[in-house]
């Protein structure tokens, strides 16, 4: 009997560091950091080639504004601004995010399209971009039809399994911001130069 609880103990603590080791389950390039005190996740260096401390991250990049300004002879060019509204620093790659405005005459139907990258570091309440488009001409028809603006955030198809934990979106209700018809007819028909959307 004393000979059998050696032999299960011997296995038992051979087996629980293996089994631990599978139930956590680290990406690859995961590597403990002796430093981070218990309880810590160890660093990780995805593509982009920084290193991340903390793998329970919460980021949020969210369009944060679209300002309409008119020029002359009807033209429109149209600025917008893109948050990390999350508790966490963003970390990502290049070419892993980007923003896009698009801009619709609803007489014509023509649209301008317009794809930008977005930053691949942002602080926590921080800025990843603010664009401007050139001068639109005929962006909308301001007689009858107006038109509408939509700014929207894209990522590359894998950002949700490339093993970085800091650049996956932590609500995506936010990733899109549409000025409407009537808002850019109403917009159009007043007498002010530019008018700001959130």
């Amino acid at each position: 009997m004393k000979a059998y609880l050696l032999v299960a103990g011997a296995v038992l603590a051979f087996s629980t560091p293996v089994a631990a080791q599978e139930h956590l389950r680290l990406p690859a390039g995961t590597r403990i950091d002796p430093t981070a005190g218990p309880g810590n996740i160890s660093s990780f260096q995805p593509r982009g080639g920084f290193v991340i401390r903390d793998a329970a991250c919460h980021v949020d990049p969210a369009i944060g504004a679209v300002t309409l300004t008119k020029g002359g002879g009807g033209d429109v060019s149209i600025s917008y601004e893109v948050l990390n509204r999350g508790r966490q620093a963003w970390a990502s790659g290049p070419r892993q995010q980007q923003v896009t405005v698009r801009v619709t005459n609803a007489n014509t139907g023509r649209t301008f399209t317009e794809t930008e990258a977005l930053a691949e570091a942002a602080a926590p309440r921080g800025g990843m971009g603010r664009f401007t488009t050139p001068m639109i001409r005929n962006a909308f028809d301001d007689f009858e039809f107006g038109g509408d603006v939509e700014v929207e955030i894209g990522y590359d198809p894998d950002i949700t399994i490339d093993g970085n934990r800091c650049n996956d979106d932590a609500a995506t209700a936010n990733n899109v911001l549409r000025v409407s018809n009537a808002q850019v007819s109403a917009f159009l028909g007043s007498t002010a130069r530019s008018r700001t959307f959130r």
